[in-house]
């Protein structure tokens, strides 16, 4: 088995929004979900309904799901291409079985709880996540952006195991989240290396650099990734041949001074 790489396929490579790339076939997917398993890519994320379902088809059909780990979270919203994604619900008692359904499995390995504005709601819906922990369908929380007071909030009721939170050039504030995160005994996932797929477009566009894509990107995924307290990043990649792209910049590990210097001084347009 190949050595464990530590990203995420983020479950934004399976829809049309949220990038700036069109979205794969069912083939290009199964060739995406492959490509990453065997590069030892072995953690997938599925934020929203659609992406839960084209990941559960894709290692149904490669008979892989066993080396899969599978994060779910509360968006329960349907949609098409052109459609808004919608926004997060509280779990309820029926969530679990519809998420267990659309991923084609028996257990979610990490189910993520993602706040709202209800306090009440919140509670009784941690509460519901912590019985289906509880009932072994769920292997383990995580909690979706949490601030720096976390190491105080839960030090000493802490039902988390894992948090996700955007690092990139543009979060300032994450390092000490971050570095809270880990006194709590979390592990640490980080998102969005590159915003979104339109800001990457940017540096690419200053740069008049016909590679200039594929070197930013190296640039960015290694800054997240690489970060003090950072366990695994979570990228989203629409093709096969950006999972070896990818799967190459983390060999190459944290950045060089030079580069640092290179990347900070094209921030002003990202």
């Amino acid at each position: 088995m190949a050595n464990d790489i530590p990203l995420v396929l983020g479950g934004h490579s399976f829809i049309q929004q949220l990038g700036n790339d069109p979205a794969p076939s069912a083939g290009e997917q199964t060739a995406i979900v492959a490509a990453c398993l065997d590069a030892g890519i072995r953690w997938f994320d599925t934020t929203y309904q659609p992406e839960r379902v084209a990941l559960g088809a894709t290692l149904k059909k490669l008979g892989r799901r066993d080396e899969a780990t599978i994060i779910a979270w509360n968006f329960f919203s349907p949609f098409g291409p052109g459609d808004d994604v919608g926004p997060p619900d509280y779990y309820q008692p029926h969530h679990l079985q519809q998420m267990l359904d659309e991923l084609a499995t028996d257990r979610i390995d990490v189910l993520v709880v993602h706040p709202l504005q209800d306090e009440r709601e919140n509670e009784r819906q941690l509460e519901l996540a912590i019985s289906w922990r509880k009932s072994g369908r769920v292997k383990a929380l995580g909690l979706w952006a949490p601030d720096e007071r976390c190491a105080r909030v839960y030090a000493t009721r802490n039902p988390y195991a894992l948090m996700v939170r955007p690092f990139n050039v543009q979060t300032p504030e994450a390092p000490p989240i971050f570095a809270a995160a880990k006194q709590l005994g979390w592990r640490t996932l980080a998102c969005s290396p590159f915003l979104r797929g339109w800001h990457l477009d940017k540096l690419v566009k200053a740069a008049a650099d016909i590679d200039a894509r594929e070197k930013f990107a190296d640039l960015l995924l290694r800054y997240s990734l690489f970060q003090p307290n950072v366990d695994r990043l979570i990228v989203s990649m629409r093709s096969a041949e950006w999972v070896e792209r990818n799967a190459a910049s983390v060999g190459r590990g944290a950045l060089s001074e030079e580069e640092l210097n290179r990347l900070m001084a094209l921030t002003p347009d990202f």
